[in-house]
């Protein structure tokens, strides 16, 4: 609640209904990218990176609020009825303020959707927002192949792809991609922090 961006969900309150906590938030009737990628097929690169830009704008309105969201992918970046891109569900976000719990819950079950994870977040360390851009990537990778950086059949065959392997590059699944943005998206994909970009900006000037 405590961001106001034009790319990010507005969160009207909490409250309690029955004994329930609710949490409202506002309507949006456009769907989630990952609905917009399984309905039309992979999109135009022209149009990935401008949802991208989006989410970006999104995620640093929340940096800037003290928050990390840990969970950016196609199905959390949602469109409104003019087709803006904004991010929504923080369920598993944490606010940067204080010293962070690892991204695990008590009994070592983890927290995330590995495909879009970086490997520090299945690893349990602690996050910044190097980690989102990792997710940021594998959001963009998806936008423009239709399918996620890595794949496997089950998850923790997908957990140990993800520590290990390089993903391939965009350009290599779909030749019609910019050879530059494809490289952008592999630096976003880094299995070493400090190799993926440094912050936001620095990722929005690269798109």
């Amino acid at each position: 609640a405590s961001i106001n961006h034009p790319n990010s969900v507005y969160i009207f309150g909490t409250e309690e209904v029955a004994g329930t906590p609710v949490i409202s938030m506002e309507l949006l009737s456009g769907g989630t990218l990952q609905d917009l990628v399984q309905k039309h097929g992979p999109m135009p690169p022209g149009k990935a990176v401008d949802a991208v830009l989006q989410i970006i704008a999104g995620l640093e309105a929340a940096q800037k609020a003290g928050i990390l969201h840990r969970d950016i992918k196609p199905s959390n970046c949602f469109l409104d009825e003019d087709n803006t891109v904004k991010i929504g569900d923080f369920g598993l976000s944490i606010s940067t303020a204080v010293r962070t719990e690892p991204a695990l819950t008590a009994d070592g079950s983890f927290l995330g959707t590995p495909a879009f994870c970086p490997p520090e977040q299945l690893r349990g360390e602690e996050l910044n927002t190097r980690s989102d851009i990792y997710a940021v990537g594998a959001t963009l990778f998806y936008l423009l192949t239709g399918r996620t950086p890595f794949e496997a059949r089950n998850t923790v065959a997908l957990i140990a792809t993800v520590l290990e392997k390089p993903a391939p590059a965009p350009n290599s699944l779909r030749p019609d991609i910019p050879a530059g943005l494809s490289n952008v998206v592999l630096r976003c994909l880094q299995k070493i922090r400090g190799d993926r970009p440094a912050g936001y900006s620095e990722l929005a000037r690269a798109l």
